[in-house]
């Protein structure tokens, strides 16, 4: 039950990492989504001067299979939508609300309609209407930016072209990565008030003059993406909660863990969910056993990736030039091997 009505190409770029492509392989789907994007092999961590690290993409695709790949959104829910049985996907269908009524549960629609199941599964993102319902007391943080995106009109040289790069520059940073042989996926966090806007026509410019220091290609990306094309969203979060489910209602992705975009996890980790989740749903015969048995197996893990997310946001916008100094400094230092191992971790998979 889809909020909206039709699925449009919209949104920007996301990366599918190996941890997410492992589960695409166990369900038939990662040929599907890497032939649709650009397989990366290589990360670049920069500042304004230079590089401060790479990581070899290659040597961990080649231990886990599977590349990092990055995709059009539109096109990652392309493959996946396509692949549903009939019937499956109900559009046009924006959920109010719910009512658990103990052996079964309803959800409500904003047309009125209402739907019995017997587990409800909430995958309704940030703002969730579940979580709310179930619990209210959990609040949103700002992460203290605001994040431009876009997708530029360009090829990448063919030194970047399978390369994700992300210049660090104080209070702003901006980042890219090809979605195909002449389109350029782009994001610019900057440190900036909650709840900010910008006046109709002046985008372009202003994000023209505020990354003019930035080395190439960032003027040309900015120049070759149209202005009304630009999104611009705060960055938001939530701590980790220490429950995702309640009676026959259970969370899943954003709606459970919802994670700032620094380590590029937020669609890995719901797509991790929703294969666990499956799982579950089919081994066990209750409601309560199945989401006690997916909760254990993915809460501890999204909510690390939750902390990591928040706080490698927070070391690339450090306020202190001293700290500043300090972490680029770090960064340099730290053994390429200790890197990838951390990557490693990431995408390891324990079930």
């Amino acid at each position: 039950y889809e909020a909206a009505a039709t699925l449009e190409p919209v949104g920007a770029g996301i990366w599918v990492p190996p941890n997410a492509m492992q589960v695409l392989a166990r369900l038939g789907l990662s040929e599907a989504v890497a032939g649709a994007g650009v397989a990366l092999e290589r990360v670049e961590l920069c500042h304004i001067g230079g590089v401060l690290q790479r990581i070899n993409l290659r040597a961990i695709a080649s231990r886990f299979g599977h590349p990092t790949v990055s995709i059009h959104r539109a096109a990652l829910q392309g493959a996946l939508a396509e692949r549903l049985r009939a019937g499956t996907l109900h559009l046009d269908k924006l959920c109010t609300g719910f009512a658990d009524e103990g052996e079964r549960v309803v959800a409500r629609f904003a047309d009125g309609a209402q739907v019995q199941a017997g587990v409800l599964v909430g995958a309704d993102g940030l703002h969730s209407v579940i979580r709310r319902t179930l619990f209210p007391e959990v609040t949103l943080r700002y992460a203290g930016q605001t994040c431009y995106r876009g997708i530029a009109e360009a090829a990448l040289p063919e030194a970047l072209a399978r390369t994700s790069r992300e210049i660090w520059n104080g209070a702003a940073r901006f980042g890219f990565s090809a979605l195909g042989a002449a389109r350029v996926y782009w994001f610019a966090p900057i440190t900036a008030s909650a709840g900010g806007a910008d006046e109709p026509g002046t985008v372009q410019a202003r994000l023209a003059a505020r990354f003019a220091g930035f080395p190439a290609p960032v003027s040309a990306l900015l120049d070759r993406t149209p202005e009304a094309a630009i999104i611009r969203t705060d960055l938001l979060d939530f701590p980790p909660i220490a429950r995702w489910w309640q009676g026959r209602a259970v969370l899943l992705g954003d709606a459970a863990h919802a994670m700032t975009p620094n380590l590029g996890q937020g669609g890995a980790q719901a797509i991790e969910d929703a294969f666990v989740l499956a799982e579950s749903l089919a081994r066990y015969p209750t409601a309560r056993e199945t989401f006690r048995a997916y909760e254990a197996a993915r809460r501890p893990r999204a909510s690390r990736v939750v902390r990591l997310s928040w706080l490698l946001g927070k070391l690339a916008h450090a306020r202190s030039r001293l700290l500043r100094v300090l972490r680029n400094a770090a960064l340099r230092s730290t053994p390429a091997w200790i890197s990838r191992k951390q990557f490693e971790t990431l995408y390891t998979l324990n079930y």
